[in-house]
C-alpha cells in the first residue's frame, strides 16, 4: 500500500520553484522521480456542498496530511513557500485528493501540509471601493470628508428595484447607485414620483458640467444627477446589461478567481434577474449561496476551483454503488427533508425585492405603485395539504430568494415541493474499498438493512477520507 502527495511548484529560499515529493515507503514514479518516504499519516479530508434549507447539514472543507520530521530532515521547509501550491495525495498511483495548500505546520516530530478550505476566499468580503473624501466643491465625485469619506461605494449586481443612491455631489445633486461601469439607469423617483428621463450623459466631465432641466434627472452610468432639489427620498431603479443569475454568479465568481462551470450559468440564466444592492461589506460566499437558495439549489467547488451552483435534484440510478461487503456502519438519521427529519407540505419563496419601503409618496403616485412600495417582497405559495395529512409535524420552508420573476419564484416553490414532499433519506454510511465519490454526484446504496436490498439512488452531500485507515465516511441524500 503506497500512498504518495506532491506539492507542485513551491518556492525554495531563493524563489525557485521545487516539486515535493514524499511517500509512504521507498517509491519511484514511471519517470524514476524519488519520493521522500516520510509520510506518517497520509490524510484526513473532508468534502461536502451547501443547499440551504433543502438539506440539514453545513458544508466543510479540511484536509491535512502528516510527515515525519523527527530527524529534522525536514527543516529546511521552514523556508519554502507553500502555500497556495496545488497538492496531489494518490495512492498507488491513483489520485484521491487534489487540493490547495495552506500552510506547513512544524512540531518537535512531525510537519503537516494542511490544505486550505477550497472556500476559503470567498469567505472575506466582496471588493468594494471606498470614497476618497476629495471633492473640492462644485467638483468631484468622491464626497468630502465631513460626509461620505470612507464609505463603501454602493453595487448593483443584476438590478435593484427602489434603492437609495449615495450622494456623491452636493453641490451639483450628483448621486451614485453603482460603482460598476455596467449599470443603467432606469429610473429615478422623488417620494415615489418618477422624475422626466433627460438622456444619458456620454461621460464623466459631461455629467459634472451639464445640468439637468428642472425635475429631470440624467444619468451615466450608475451616476445620476437631478435638475432640481428632491422635496423627499430619492431612489433610483438600475440594472446591469445582462442580470441573470448566472451572467451575476460568473461575475461573482471571477472576481475572486474561481469560474463558473459553463453549463451551470446556462442553467441560472434560465431563471432570469437576480437582485443585489451591495452598501457594504458582504461575503463572496454568501452572495453565491443567495442565489442557490433562491432557485432550489447547491454550491460546491471541484478541485480545480471550479464552482458547481445548479438545481438540486433527485438522485438518479446509477452503476456506481457502494454494497454491503464494503459498509461497516449505516445509519438514517431522517426519511424527510424538513424539520424534524419529516417530509415538508408548504414551501413559500419571498421573491420581487424592493430596497426601500416607503409610506412618505407623494399625492400623485398610484395606488397600484404605493401599495408595492409598502412591501419588501412579493410572495409565493406551494401546498400540499396531503403530507400533512400523512404527517401531521410535517415542516414547512421559507426561502429569501433574490429572483426578480414572481413566475420564475412560483416554479422554484413547486419544484421544491415536489422534491421535499416525499421520503428522502439522510444516510451516513462507513465503508472500505469504496470509490472516492463526486459531491453532489450519485451513488447507489445496496444492503440489505434498512430495506435498501433492490439498492437506493442517493445523492452524495459529503465525506470524511481517513487515507491512514483507507476507511470513507459518506453523507448520502435520496
Amino acid at each position: 500500500m503506497t500512498w504518495t502527495l506532491i506539492i507542485r511548484d513551491a518556492r525554495d529560499e531563493e524563489n525557485q520553484p521545487q516539486t515535493l515529493r514524499f511517500s509512504l515507503g521507498i517509491y519511484l514514479d514511471d519517470e524514476d522521480n524519488f519520493y521522500d518516504p516520510r509520510i506518517l499519516q497520509p490524510g484526513l479530508y473532508e468534502a461536502g456542498l451547501y443547499a440551504g434549507q433543502l438539506l440539514q447539514q453545513s458544508r466543510s472543507g479540511y484536509g491535512e496530511t502528516t510527515l515525519v520530521n523527527s530527524d529534522g530532515g525536514l527543516d529546511y521547509l521552514a523556508d519554502y513557500a507553500v502555500d497556495g501550491r496545488e497538492m496531489e495525495l494518490a495512492f498507488e498511483g491513483v489520485p484521491q485528493v487534489i487540493g490547495t495548500v495552506a500552510r506547513l505546520a512544524f512540531s518537535e516530530t512531525e510537519v503537516s501540509v494542511v490544505l486550505r478550505d477550497p472556500l476559503e476566499p470567498l469567505r472575506s468580503p466582496h471588493p468594494m471601493e471606498t470614497y476618497a473624501g476629495t471633492n473640492v466643491l462644485p467638483d468631484g465625485l468622491e464626497g468630502t470628508q465631513d460626509d461620505i469619506a470612507g464609505e463603501s461605494k454602493p453595487m448593483v449586481f443584476g438590478e435593484v428595484r427602489n434603492a437609495q443612491p449615495v450622494q456623491v455631489n452636493t453641490a451639483k445633486l450628483i448621486y451614485q447607485v453603482s460603482s460598476l461601469s455596467d449599470c443603467n439607469v432606469t429610473a429615478v423617483y422623488d417620494r415615489g414620483y418618477a422624475l422626466d428621463n433627460g438622456g444619458d450623459y456620454t461621460s464623466l466631465a459631461q455629467l459634472q458640467s451639464t445640468e439637468p432641466a428642472p425635475d429631470e434627472f440624467r444619468s451615466y452610468q450608475g451616476y445620476i444627477r437631478l435638475g432640481s432639489t428632491a422635496t423627499g427620498t430619492i431612489t433610483v431603479d438600475a440594472e446591469q446589461s445582462d442580470p441573470r443569475a448566472g451572467t451575476v454568479a460568473q461575475a461573482l465568481a471571477v472576481a475572486r478567481g474561481y469560474t463558473l462551470h459553463s453549463s451551470d450559468v446556462a442553467t441560472l440564466n434560465e431563471y432570469g434577474a437576480v437582485r443585489f444592492y451591495l452598501t457594504g461589506e458582504t461575503n463572496t460566499l454568501e452572495l453565491l449561496d443567495r442565489i442557490a437558495e433562491s432557485i432550489g439549489g447547491w454550491l460546491a467547488v471541484q478541485p480545480d476551483q471550479v464552482l458547481r451552483l445548479g438545481d438540486w435534484e433527485e438522485p438518479e440510478p446509477t452503476d456506481d454503488a457502494v454494497r454491503d461487503y464494503s459498509i461497516e456502519t449505516l445509519s438514517r438519521s431522517a426519511t424527510g427533508a424538513g424539520e424534524g427529519g419529516l417530509p415538508v407540505w408548504r414551501v413559500t419563496l419571498e421573491c420581487d425585492r424592493i430596497e426601500t419601503v416607503q409610506n412618505d409618496l407623494s399625492g400623485d403616485v398610484s395606488n397600484a405603485r404605493r401599495a408595492r412600495m409598502a412591501k419588501q417582497t412579493r410572495r409565493v405559495v406551494a401546498t400540499d395539504q396531503s403530507v400533512r395529512d400523512r404527517h401531521p409535524l410535517a415542516s414547512e420552508i421559507t426561502i429569501n430568494s433574490v429572483l426578480a420573476s414572481y413566475s420564475k419564484s412560483q416554479e422554484v416553490a413547486q419544484r421544491v415541493l415536489a422534491l421535499l414532499s416525499v421520503r428522502r433519506d439522510t444516510v451516513k454510511v462507513e465503508a472500505i474499498e469504496a470509490p472516492l465519490p463526486t459531491v453532489g454526484g450519485n451513488l447507489t446504496l445496496i444492503t440489505p438493512r434498512q430495506g435498501y436490498g433492490d439498492g437506493r439512488a442517493m445523492r452524495v452531500t459529503g465525506y470524511r477520507l481517513n487515507a491512514e485507515t483507507d476507511e470513507l465516511t459518506l453523507n448520502l441524500w435520496g
